[in-house]
């Protein structure tokens, strides 16, 4: 159900435009160029996904990051965000790193997106997130088709091996888990979805709600954000567009009615 407690309040505009993705509905009448990057915006706004510019990849990453923080605090555990200087720098993808936002020195030392001090038989452990696409690449797609799920376990691997992180977290004496979710359906990576298990279990102790209800809610909670993000980056590259004059006067329409239901 919509709720602002849930970050499951949809705009109109975002939810017609989540719901033409999902449906599979052409957004666009033809092929443009995206304004942030130069690259070839498609019909679909697949584009969107894992454009490196404009700072849409940054703040989907960021939330989901953010609703996982406050879902560790709820469960008691005295979570941390963005604990500097413990992991490897972060693999790329595109132009820039996958999270995207720029570094000054790769070979820097990065924060843990989510530190839990004490996890399972007290070792902490630093929770690394990324949004990754199984329509990134002709290599990604042609996986995807064979296995929904071959795009997020793959990307779990790359995180663990890539500059081998996880050996390197595991020497200093903390645990490492990759928290990979999939841009198109948002869902999660098998890593991840142990780590949800945990939390919900750990919260329903404390409130006395049902694990599978708290977990029900949380993947509706990160799902939406995925979603309304994924729209939000599509309206922002859709300004030179026949569509764009469209939706900005539905949008005047929806906001004048507002205006007049709250006289």
């Amino acid at each position: 159900m919509p709720s602002s407690a849930t970050q499951g309040n949809v705009d109109p505009l975002l939810f017609k435009t989540s719901i033409q993705r999902w449906l599979r509905t052409p957004i666009f009448e033809d092929e443009f160029t995206c304004s942030f990057c130069d690259g070839v915006m498609d019909i679909w706004g697949d584009h969107c996904l894992v454009c490196p510019g404009g700072g849409d990849r940054t703040k989907r990453h960021n939330l989901v990051r953010n609703a996982t923080y406050h879902f560790c605090t709820s469960a008691g555990l005295n979570a941390e965000l963005e604990t500097p200087g413990l992991l490897r720098p972060r693999p790329s993808e595109g132009a820039l790193p996958e999270d995207g936002v720029r570094r000054d020195n790769p070979e820097a030392r990065r924060p843990a997106d989510v530190y839990i001090p004490r996890w399972r038989r007290g070792t902490p452990m630093a929770l690394d997130f990324a949004v990754s696409s199984g329509l990134r690449s002709p290599a990604t797609i042609a996986a995807t088709l064979q296995n929904a799920s071959a795009t997020i376990r793959d990307y779990e691997d790359f995180k663990n091996s890539y500059l081998d992180t996880r050996n390197a977290c595991i020497s200093d004496g903390f645990s490492f888990t990759p928290m990979v979710a999939e841009a198109v359906g948002g869902g999660w990576g098998p890593s991840a979805a142990k780590v949800f298990i945990e939390l919900a279990k750990t919260k329903s102790l404390i409130t006395g709600e049902s694990k599978n209800k708290i977990l029900s809610q949380f993947y509706q909670t990160t799902g939406t954000i995925i979603h309304k993000e994924n729209a939000r980056a599509i309206l922002r590259r859709c300004s030179v567009t026949p569509e764009a004059r469209q939706i900005l006067s539905t949008a005047a329409l929806l906001q004048s009615a507002a205006a007049e239901d709250a006289l």
